[in-house]
């Protein structure tokens, strides 16, 4: 007569809580450094929209100097779809902002109302990340307001404050991430704040 062992089958309580300090371990060491790509990743996203950004406002202000403008322009012809205005410097200011005659009001200030820096944002940038005036779940939160040139009381800027990460930040000098375009000296920046 042969013997057979019996082999066991499954873990014993030690080891499985041995596996599970194990995983609790590696949560903790993992988490944080996930959490750091993304922010890393996002860092990357905001500064490649900043630069296509920058690269649109660019191609206008040529397309304005091409037309040899030393003025105004509401509709610019030739660019996207021929309803960017632009300020006498040739830089973008948003978009049907003229009359019916081609005049507009005010060649100063960024598009009409609130909505201004959404529809630059939505006309420069092929395929862009979702924008708003509201916290309302888009990427980005706009704002337009005045510029930072000393004595201007032109609302020339627009700032993209990201959101997509979770900032609560109301106000847009203290939010974390942050696109900033200034129609004054056709620039755009970014702002990394901890």
């Amino acid at each position: 007569m042969t013997s057979q062992s019996r082999i066991k089958n499954g873990f014993t309580l030690i080891e499985l809580a041995i596996t599970i300090v194990i995983l609790a371990v590696m949560a903790v060491i993992a988490i944080p450094k996930f959490i750091n790509f993304r922010e890393d990743a996002e860092i990357s996203r905001v500064k490649a929209i900043a630069a296509a950004y920058q690269q649109a406002v660019s191609f206008v202000q040529i397309r304005y100097q091409v037309l040899n403008s030393s003025e105004y322009m509401a509709n610019i012809p030739g660019y996207a779809d021929d309803t960017i205005d632009v300020n006498p410097s040739g830089f973008p200011i948003g978009t049907d902002k003229g009359n019916d005659k081609g005049e507009m009001t005010d060649p100063h200030n960024i598009g009409k109302g609130e909505k201004g820096c959404v529809s630059l944002w939505e006309i420069l940038l092929i395929d862009p990340p979702s924008v708003s005036v509201d916290d309302d779940g888009s990427d980005f939160e706009a704002y337009r307001h005045i510029g930072t040139t000393p004595g201007s009381t032109y609302q020339s800027q627009c700032t993209y404050v990201l959101r997509s990460l979770g900032d609560r930040e109301t106000d847009k000098d203290k939010a974390k991430m942050v696109i900033n375009y200034d129609a004054e000296q056709g620039k755009v920046t970014t702002i990394f704040r901890d």
